[in-house]
Order: C-alpha cells, then sequence, then structure tokens
C-alpha cells in the first residue's frame, strides 16, 4: 500500500467500534487505545467519521493486548451484517444475482470497512477469495483475515440461507488454540499453514436470485457506499482535528484545546497540519462553513442563532466571516435554494 495513503482517513471504522463493543462487556477501559492516534471514542460514533489505516492499526493492535485471547476477530465479523457492512452490505443484499452481488462486493468493499483487500478468481464449480493485507503485520494476520472471512460467511447465509456457506478455507498461518471455531463456525474444511489465505465458495451461487433484490434500493446504497470511497482523501489528523471541532462549535475550541483532547502538544498538532497544508484557522473555517450551509439550507433558524450555533455571539461577525468564505451573504445563500 502506498504510504501516503496510509495516514488518509478513508476507512469506516466498523472493526474499532466492534472492539469497543467487547471491551465493553468486559469492563475494560480504552481510552488509552487511542493514545497520540487523534481518535476517541467520541469521534467513532460521529456518523461520518472515517479513519486511517495507521490509526486503525495502531488502535486494533493496543485492543487486542487488552482483550481476552479468542477468536476475537471471528466474533467481530461474525456480527449482524447489517452493521459490519453498512451501506455496501445494503447495495449486496439488493442486487439481482450473485454474481452481481459478488461483483459489488469485491469492487468496493473498501466501503464497508474493510483492512484486507480481496482478489476474486473463478473455477468452473467455485470461486476463490484470496485476502491480500495491505502493509505487513503479521501479529495482526490472524484476527484481520478471520474478521474479513467471518463477514462474508454471515453475509452470504443471510442472503441465500444456511447452506450457502463456504466449501474450503485455507490459511497462511499457524492454528491458533481456538482453531475449533473456524470449523464450527464455518462449517467447511479449514487447513492453516497455507501459502495464501483464501476462502472458497459455492459456485452455483453466482446464478442464484437474491430474495431481497431491489433496484431501487440497490442504486441508493451503491451510490451511498460511492461517495464514501469517492469522497476527497483527508489527512488522518486533519480529519481528526474536523470532527473535534464539530462536536462543539459554540465553544470555539483553541488550539491548544484541539490538541489535548487529541493526546498531543499544540506544537505537535500544528506540525502535523503543516506537513499535510494546513493550519487550523483554515480547518476551523471551513468546519463552520460547512454548518453553517447546513443550518441556512436545511432549517429555519435565524441569521442569529446560525451565527450562535457556529460560535459567534455577534451576527455581524458571522456574516461577514461568511462573506469572505463565500463571496455571498448568509441571507442571500438561504434564498438561493427557495426554501424559505
Amino acid at each position: 500500500m502506498d504510504k501516503a495513503k496510509l495516514n488518509q482517513a478513508t476507512i469506516p471504522p466498523v472493526i474499532l467500534t466492534g472492539l469497543l463493543e467487547l471491551a465493553d462487556q468486559d469492563r475494560i477501559e480504552t481510552a488509552r487505545w487511542f493514545a497520540g492516534t487523534g481518535l476517541d471514542r467520541a469521534r467513532l460514533e460521529q456518523s461520518r467519521t472515517l479513519v486511517s489505516y495507521r490509526q486503525a492499526i495502531t488502535v486494533i493492535r493496543r485492543a487486542l493486548k487488552e482483550l481476552p485471547a479468542g477468536p476475537i476477530g471471528l466474533m467481530i465479523g461474525s456480527r449482524d451484517p447489517l452493521l459490519t457492512w453498512g451501506t455496501l452490505g445494503t447495495a449486496v443484499r439488493s442486487a439481482s444475482t450473485g454474481a452481481e452481488a459478488r461483483e459489488v462486493a469485491t469492487r468496493f468493499h473498501q466501503g464497508a470497512g474493510t483492512m484486507m483487500d480481496y482478489v476474486v478468481s473463478r473455477t468452473d464449480q467455485a470461486n476463490v477469495i484470496e485476502l491480500l493485507p495491505r502493509t505487513h503485520e503479521p501479529d495482526l494476520l490472524t484476527f484481520l483475515s478471520e474478521e474479513a472471512f467471518a463477514g462474508i460467511v454471515v453475509l452470504t447465509r443471510l442472503m441465500f440461507g444456511p447452506s450457502s456457506g463456504p466449501l474450503a478455507a485455507e490459511l497462511s498461518y499457524p492454528p491458533p488454540p481456538w482453531a475449533a471455531a473456524y470449523t464450527r463456525l464455518w462449517r467447511c474444511p479449514v487447513t492453516f499453514d497455507c501459502e495464501r489465505t483464501t476462502l472458497t465458495m459455492p459456485g452455483s451461487l453466482e446464478e442464484r436470485r437474491i430474495p431481497t433484490a431491489n433496484a431501487t434500493q440497490f442504486d441508493a446504497a451503491l451510490q451511498a457506499t460511492r461517495a464514501i470511497l469517492e469522497a476527497d482523501p483527508v489527512d488522518d489528523v486533519v480529519a481528526a482535528v474536523e470532527g473535534t471541532l464539530r462536536q462543539d462549535l459554540r465553544s470555539r475550541r483553541t488550539a491548544t484545546q484541539v490538541a489535548d483532547a487529541l493526546g498531543m502538544s499544540p506544537r505537535t498538532l500544528h506540525r502535523h497540519l503543516a506537513k499535510a497544508g494546513y493550519s487550523f484557522g483554515t480547518i476551523q473555517d471551513r468546519v463552520r462553513r460547512q454548518q453553517a450551509d447546513v443550518l441556512l439550507t436545511q432549517t429555519r433558524r435565524s441569521i442569529t442563532a446560525i451565527a450562535a450555533e457556529i460560535g459567534y455571539s455577534d451576527p455581524r461577525e458571522f456574516r461577514r466571516a461568511y462573506k469572505r468564505w463565500t463571496d455571498t451573504t448568509p441571507t442571500q445563500a438561504r434564498k438561493s435554494v427557495r426554501l424559505f
């Protein structure tokens, strides 16, 4: 994987939220998992949050050291597919045939928060899904492989029924102490210490109609998934600053306050931002403008109330700022959408 992409916030934090759920069950304190990453639990629970590969790997590694040993990847991957696959899962389930579902899932799998890449090869009677790590993380290979394959198996059975599971699994790592769980959950032969990490699925699924096929829902879910993948990539620290500011625009947090919330010094924060080509003030203005646009075009709040919502006690100051951002006034922006 291109090193520059490791710091781009492009991944929905599905795996991380799953780890937090397990920590809650065991009453494990999780704040230290996020130290120095620019993330915290509140950020992960925001609907628009994306994380970088670097951030995710850091949190996963720390989490696995503190959670009880076991088939953690299998547990996270086996959760409700509507939760783990998000809008991509809706697109896959509403596709017309197994072939279309497989094509969509393979092409857009990163929109579901996956941490591995998939390559699918077809034979006369089967589809072989191979997992390819994006970076060399031998200590995480078992967890990441478990999570990826468990998610595929659960989603496939949800679509086609309990008998539609894999034909075989070949894994490139030694059998873990909980190896029996693989066979119990996947109900197929599982071989360890193989050259590749593959899951073989029945080729007959390609021609089957999906009971939940819905063209309208398919198009809408695919469009939402594309929006995640096609958004301009943002540096993970920049995204963390944006997320922290969005939590409370009224308070007009300073760079020092934001740095403290992200677990880093102000100097470190400014260095990260400068490397990414941003200043704190630029990010703060962008977040305020985005929220102002939403409030102006989608609510009936007064200009004074909107100004206060994004941190301006004086509406005249807000009007000047908005004019500087957009070369138009808040009132003109509101009139342009013809809702009021």
